[in-house]
């Protein structure tokens, strides 16, 4: 195939809509319809191969020259119809008038990710561009950020200016948020509330399919930014966003449209994962901007809302809030939400009150003295609104009724009353520490089997963080009795953490559970039968008559992939595996297979493996896996085979070497190695080893001991 028929099908790939992604619970999502000019695509996939070829060939090789002469062809193209165009830069993505690019296209990755690594937030491109100004472009760009002088967004006040060409480096200071741009804007009223809502929303629902932002839902937009959240830049701008509504609001107190906007930003604030609400205030490049937001927070949001950003904030700046100190606040937040209303205005006082003086504060380790947290210790042990049964019986408190219990050898309502009292502050773990380091008696037999049940291990693993030492111990206790509500709660779970968290103690309970896995396999959603294939790999021995067989021809490619890993591990199944992965449309399977193969392939896959090394659409590090597997094999078929790959027919120059590339030295490297006294070999190998090229002739000359 040509270099412009190439051209024209990765341009079609550019310009193709992404596939619409499947979530955890195995909903599709489809994107907002929106795609690149042909143009724009064209340009985009020239910019993506033109750094490919810099980083591969060295200075002044004349392929240069000629790539950075089409691409400036390209380029003046594109901006015949535009004065500028300015490509914004995301890790796997960019965005160019309003769209994203698809992640899943590996040159306009490539290109995202290479710019993303030399810390380039834009580009911005005028008409006009020499070549001068574009070799030095692509100079830069083409180099490692790893070595030398580093990425070039760090160092671009010491590079030569372009008069056509902009580079913006990654930073806070490049966004904009929306304000007047000019001084003859600065008698314009200032941004109405809702505004705030409306660029936020439209910020993290950039790439979602509800544009309508003055509308967004904050769970929706919470949602949105938990997955996009990450990258510092991005993270930097949504903390921009919350960190002026926070202002607006300290500075314009009162008013519906006020109260509105308080409201939504509360309720996005409690929605956000707390490890999302950490790394935005992680993102913030100055530690006083950072206070600055928390204490406008304090004196803004709801009392619920006020929390969650003091928990954030401490451990984004690795200060310590003590327990009882977060229990008091806690209450404190409580009674302003959902108190009596004789005493909400005043408990919201004295919350917003403590946190603000708390923040102002905040320099030691532990703020605490010991007889401090004596006091609030004793501060937070009891709650009007959270009166149980050993309250009204005895007045002491749950904890100490335990002890007494535990010490007795008594059990009766009061002690089931206290527990119950402990569990509904989330203090299992406390509860377990009395249990274990009070004297074994029969009381604490009856106690443990009161506490450690499935239902109760379910209850723990609903809460979302859940807590994962009181799970470790009900896990620990309740055995094997615990897998279904363990992998219930692994076909529920939506972020890494969680399926991390289940998967470790579903392999404390051994391989046992992976009978129960197993069996929930049929029927089950993809993201599940996945899982579960993972979880059977990582125990060890297969269940019995369990087998991945018909898993490894399943319509999902994730799920096809973790099956035929789990046949490669299995000395029985190796050879159907490395066979089925060979036939297989998806390139990692074919890759894992290659790889597989190149220790023991059987003879049903060479075939497969002679078509991958001729087919010139694979990529060249599957064809050149293809190649050794052959070499290996050391058939008589592999022969010709080879032979082809290093010689080609032209028209008019009759057979010759092909050019020179990661396959045609790997073929000659295995002719060398395996074939070097046949005659048709022979005769390959002498032209080889007459060459100009001095890595065609090592590779000719080259003998493996195996």
């Amino acid at each position: 195939m040509g270099r412009k028929s190439r051209a024209t099908r990765r341009s079609r790939e550019a310009r193709s809509t992404p596939e619409t992604p499947v979530v955890g619970d195995g909903v599709r999502r489809r994107p907002a319809v929106a795609m690149l000019s042909r143009e724009l695509a064209d340009f985009l996939v020239e910019f993506s191969i033109v750094l490919h070829k810099r980083s591969m060939y060295p200075a002044g090789h004349p392929h240069l020259q000629d790539s950075a002469e089409r691409f400036v062809r390209r380029m003046n193209t594109l901006l015949e119809a535009r004065e500028t165009v300015t490509l914004g830069v995301a890790r796997h993505r960019l965005l160019i008038e309003s769209v994203t690019t698809d992640p899943n296209n590996a040159l306009l990755r490539d290109l995202a990710h290479r710019l993303h690594r030399h810390r380039i937030a834009s580009v911005h491109l005028v008409r006009g561009a020499t070549l001068e100004e574009v070799e030095g472009l692509l100079s830069c760009l083409s180099s490692d950020p790893k070595r030398g002088e580093g990425p070039v967004g760090k160092r671009l006040d010491r590079l030569d200016s372009w008069a056509h060409v902009r580079l913006r480096p990654v930073g806070y200071d490049q966004f904009e948020l929306r304000e007047s741009s000019s001084e003859n804007e600065s008698d314009q009223p200032p941004l109405e509330p809702r505004d705030s809502w409306v660029e936020l929303a439209q910020l993290a629902l950039a790439s979602e399919q509800q544009r309508e932002s003055g509308k967004a839902d904050p769970l929706v937009v919470a949602d949105a930014i938990g997955r996009q959240s990450g990258e510092v830049a991005y993270d930097r701008v949504v903390l921009g966003y919350l960190a002026r509504v926070a202002d607006e609001l300290s500075r314009r107190r009162g008013g519906v449209a006020q109260d509105q906007l308080a409201q939504r930003i509360s309720k996005l604030i409690q929605a956000l994962d707390p490890e999302t609400l950490r790394r935005l205030l992680e993102a913030s490049a100055d530690a006083a901007e950072q206070r600055k937001f928390v204490l406008n927070a304090s004196q803004t949001l709801a009392a619920d809302a006020v929390l969650e950003v003091v928990e954030a904030a401490a451990r984004a700046s690795h200060q310590t809030i003590s327990h009882n100190l977060l229990r008091l606040l806690h209450k404190l937040a409580h009674h302003a939400e959902q108190g009596a209303a004789g005493i909400r205005a005043e408990a919201d006082g004295a919350l917003r009150t403590n946190v603000a003086r708390l923040i102002a504060d905040w320099d030691l380790e532990d703020p605490n003295p010991s007889q401090y947290n004596s006091i609030l210790e004793g501060m937070v042990r009891r709650s009007s609104a959270e009166l149980s049964l050993i309250d009204l019986q005895l007045g002491c408190d749950p904890e100490v009724v335990l002890k007494m219990a535990v010490e007795l050898d008594c059990v009766g309502p009061p002690v089931y009353a206290a527990i119950d009292a402990l569990l509904s502050q989330r203090e299992l773990v406390r509860i377990t520490q009395c249990l274990e380091m009070g004297p074994q008696t029969s009381a604490t037999e009856k106690l443990w089997r009161y506490l450690a049940t499935p239902e109760r291990l379910q209850l723990e693993l609903a809460s979302s963080p859940f807590d994962q030492q009181a799970v470790a111990i009900l896990v620990q206790r309740i055995g094997a009795e615990a897998a279904d509500a363990l992998l219930d709660r692994l076909a529920s779970a939506s972020d890494r953490s969680t399926r991390a968290a289940v998967f470790k103690q579903l392999l404390v309970l051994g391989p046992d559970v992976g009978r129960v896995a197993a069996a929930r396999l049929p029927g089950a959603p993809w993201f599940v039968q996945r899982n579960i294939l993972v979880l059977i790999g990582r125990l060890g021995p297969w269940p019995e008559g369990f087998s991945p067989r018909e898993y490894a021809t399943s319509a999902d490619a994730r799920i096809r992939r973790e099956a035929i890993k789990l046949m490669l591990d299995s000395a029985d199944h190796h050879g159907e595996a490395v066979t089925l992965g060979l036939a297989d449309s998806d390139d990692g399977i074919v890759a894992l297979a290659l790889t597989a193969a190149l220790d023991e392939c059987p003879p049903a896959a060479l075939p497969a493996a002679q078509r991958i090394a001729a087919d010139t659409r694979r990529s060249s590090e599957a064809r050149v896996l293809a190649i050794r597997t052959l070499a290996r094999s050391r058939t008589a078929d592999a022969l010709p085979v080879l032979c082809d790959l290093v010689m080609h027919q032209w028209r008019w120059l009759g057979r010759r070497l092909a050019p020179k590339s990661p396959e045609l030295l790997a073929a000659l490297s295995a002719l060398a190695s395996h074939w070097s006294e046949d005659p048709m070999a022979a005769e390959v190998l002498t032209r080889a080893r007459q060459h100009s090229d001095q890595d065609i002739r090592a590779a000719a000359n080259a003998i493996h001991h195996e």
